[in-house]
């Protein structure tokens, strides 16, 4: 297959695939032996992870900005947006919308597509949503604050509870990181024999005043979107500790 060919597989892949959501034409240019990174094969591994973004972002655009083909190798410059809608990742809707730049390796062999690979902004895909601040200063470098408040939480999660507390501290998460004064969060988990999650939540404020405003509007989007986290605790019989460390002064 000679290199206008090539681009023209391209091409057909972004406008009739991703943009038209034609999934069954990817048999036709993706070789068999094509293995995405979580080990499914062919037209289908291809598949989920485009398909994983087209559902996150169902407004999702592909915009090729330049196309160079070289041997057994086509790179794209591309630009993704779309409207983040739906779970993506453990990143619950944010309802934002995002634009990256990116390039997209493809690697071809008897003339079908048996490998690619994506560099993209990260970085800016995660600020855009709200995952990560825009001013990163906060998140490493800086002198150290005594004032710091270390907001601790520990939660006993039955199993059965596991995947709708998870996405209900993600959202949270998501939430918290956009306010002033936020300067970090972490989280651990353990799980028993029985399968059953302990879960360690840090979240880290700049003082106490940072941290009574961050409570202020975090009790606000909860009337909001009218969640009350007394009656969800007990209906999955969630156990929840809380305290409030500052650094040991040695």
């Amino acid at each position: 297959m000679d290199n206008a060919k090539k681009k023209e597989f391209i091409y057909f892949l972004y406008d009739t695939v991703f943009l038209k959501k034609r999934y069954e034409k990817l048999s036709a240019i993706i070789s068999p032996d094509y293995i995405n990174p979580s080990g499914t094969r062919g037209a289908a591994g291809f598949q989920e992870t485009i398909f994983e973004l087209a559902k996150a972002f169902p407004d999702a655009q592909w915009e090729v900005k330049e196309i160079i083909a070289d041997g057994n190798n086509v790179v794209v410059k591309q630009k993704f947006s779309g409207t983040h809608k739906n779970q993506f990742q453990h990143i619950p809707p944010t309802n934002k919308t995002v634009s990256v730049d990116g390039i997209v390796t493809y690697k071809f062999e008897n003339d079908k597509i048996i490998g690619s690979q994506v560099q993209t902004d990260r970085l800016g895909f995660l600020q855009q949503l709200g995952v990560l601040p825009i001013d990163l200063t906060n998140l490493s470098g800086k002198k150290e604050n005594r004032d710091e408040i270390h907001f601790i939480d520990k939660f006993s999660v039955p199993k059965a509870a596991i995947e709708e507390f998870v996405k209900r501290m993600d959202y949270n998460r998501i939430f918290i990181r956009k306010l002033p004064g936020f300067i970090s969060d972490q989280v651990f988990e353990q799980k028993d024999n029985e399968g059953n999650l302990a879960i360690i939540t840090i979240a880290v404020w700049e003082n106490q005043d940072k941290l009574n405003q961050a409570k202020t509007s975090v009790q606000a989007e909860y009337k909001r979107i009218e969640f009350n986290p007394i009656d969800f605790y007990q209906r999955l019989n969630i156990k929840m500790e809380r305290g409030q460390y500052l650094k040991f002064k040695e």
